[in-house]
Order: structure tokens, then C-alpha cells, then sequence
């Protein structure tokens, strides 16, 4: 098994059309399908330029009177091999998969993983009656900078077990560490991977050390773009004030934080918002 990216990230908010703008207004993300799912009312967010074989990035999820936004699901694209195959290979290694129509498998401190594919998605259900959605017309005309989600961030209590998951799990047989800024920083990765243009190994859900958080909670979602740093000037034209000495973060609504980062042009090491002080150690 091999986990080529992360196909969406699913996220629980008070307003889903508060939400729905500032990723609209902003990155220019546009709801492309909206309903209800299992008896949840979802609204299905990407972009009608990119990833047209499952073009959802963000997943919104409706939950009146939360106080931030907070993760709900992740989807996990699998590389040459479909979902079905996916789940019947985790299935033989003894890990529990619900596979009423998600395929999700539960990990440490309630991070739900969702079995996807980018190439081999399973089509929206037909013959059920609790999904009841429809698609949405799109503006083509609407520029988006997001390509696809590059990572997901989380804050979890024991980085080491979250690492260790994923290892047994996806198979992923390198893990490293650092500090920035006070803030210690774990992950997981294929030794095997393809390096960045800047010689970096490609990390899905980077951990933030946070000792005593009751479950995993929402760090950030990183957006990858075509121009890193033109990207830049894009959102604040559009009125977004971007945190460059905190790694190209933007504050979205409800202490949703996104970020800015480029699978192709990445940032260079000394610009502003990729710290030559840090370094990545690998671990045994």
C-alpha cells in the first residue's frame, strides 16, 4: 500500500456558509456538490479547474454552535489500487475498517482516516436513501490558486503512537522530528518517495506536540498551489493577510488556519516563510 496524498480534508463548523465564502473569496474554492450524506447535511468544496476526477478538497460539515472548527475526517488517496482493494488489504492485516459505504478506519485519539482514491473514486451512492445529494453550478470563470490539498496538520498528545499507526499502517517506514519556534514537530513518510524541487521528503499530516489534548485537533490545512510565493500577493490583494514568519498561514473563520505551499515551486530556504533554522532529524 502506498498513500499518494491526501484526496480531502472533512471539517465540523457552526456556519457552513461562513465557511463557504471565505474559501470562496479567498482561494477561490467553490461548493461543487452539496445534500445530505448518511442524514448529515455536507457541503462539498473544490475547484471546477482541478483534480476533475474527485474534485472535493474541503468537506464542511454542519455543527450549530461549536466554538472553532474542528477535523472531522481525512481522506487518504491510495496509489494504483482501488478503494475496495485498499480496504480488503487493510482487512487482511487485522485493522478495523467500516465499510458501510466510508471505508473509515479509526486511529489514535479519534483521527478517522477515510479510504480514497484519486484516480479509482467510489461514485456518490445511488440506492441509498440517506444521501441525498446534488452538484451545484459552478463559476469557470472564478480563478482558484488551491491545486489540491499538499498536507493536513494535527495537535496530538502522543506523537510517537500517532507515528507508530501510521507505520503499521500504510506502511510507511521513515519517521523524523524537529523543533521550531518552542514547538516540537513529528512525522512520517516513505524513504522511497520522490524528493520536492528543494530535496524534501513529502510529509501527509505533520503532528504538533500538545501533552494532555484529550483527542487530536485541527492544526492547519495546507493548500498547494502553482506559484508559492505569487500566491502571496494573490490572497492579499484579495484582503487575506498571510502570516509569512508563520509559515504562510492564513486565519480562516472559526480558528481554521490554512496555509500556502507549492508542490512543484516551493518556498526557498531564507525566504520568509520557510525557516532556514529548521532542521529535520530522522529518527530509528
Amino acid at each position: 500500500m502506498y498513500i499518494q496524498g491526501i484526496t480531502h480534508v472533512a471539517i465540523d463548523v457552526a456556519s457552513p456558509t461562513r465557511m463557504e465564502r471565505f474559501l470562496r473569496e479567498t482561494f477561490g474554492l467553490q461548493t461543487l456538490r452539496q445534500g445530505y450524506w448518511r442524514g448529515e447535511y455536507i457541503r462539498i468544496m473544490g475547484s471546477p479547474h482541478h483534480q476533475q476526477a474527485n474534485p472535493g478538497l474541503v468537506v464542511l460539515y454542519l455543527r450549530p454552535g461549536i466554538r472553532r472548527g474542528r477535523l472531522n475526517h481525512v481522506g487518504f488517496g491510495v496509489r494504483d489500487q482501488d478503494v475496495a482493494t485498499a480496504v480488503a488489504e487493510l482487512k487482511g492485516k487485522g485493522v478495523y475498517v467500516d465499510v458501510d459505504g466510508d471505508d473509515m478506519l479509526y486511529g489514535p485519539e479519534e483521527l478517522h482516516v477515510q479510504m480514497d482514491s484519486f484516480t479509482h473514486p467510489r461514485p456518490t451512492p445511488t440506492d441509498d436513501s440517506t444521501v441525498l445529494m446534488e452538484d451545484v453550478p459552478v463559476d469557470k470563470d472564478l480563478p482558484c490558486l488551491a491545486r489540491a490539498v499538499h498536507h493536513m496538520a494535527i495537535d496530538v498528545a502522543v506523537p510517537t503512537r500517532m507515528q507508530d499507526w501510521f507505520c503499521s499502517t500504510f506502511e510507511m517506514d521513515g519517521k523524523r522530528k524537529f523543533a521550531r519556534r518552542g514547538e516540537f514537530i513529528s512525522g512520517v513518510y516513505y524513504t522511497y518517495a520522490p524528493t520536492d524541487p528543494i530535496g524534501r521528503k513529502p510529509g501527509l499530516m505533520p503532528l504538533f506536540m500538545r501533552p494532555g489534548l484529550p483527542r487530536i485537533r485541527l492544526n492547519h490545512i495546507a493548500f498547494d498551489v502553482a506559484d508559492a510565493d505569487g500566491a502571496i500577493g494573490v490572497l492579499e490583494s484579495r484582503g487575506a493577510k498571510v502570516d509569512l514568519g508563520g509559515d504562510a498561514i492564513i486565519h480562516g473563520p472559526e480558528d481554521v488556519w490554512f496555509q500556502l505551499t507549492s508542490s512543484t515551486t516551493p518556498y526557498p530556504v531564507g525566504h520568509p516563510a520557510n525557516n532556514p533554522g529548521v532542521r529535520y532529524s530522522d529518527q530509528t
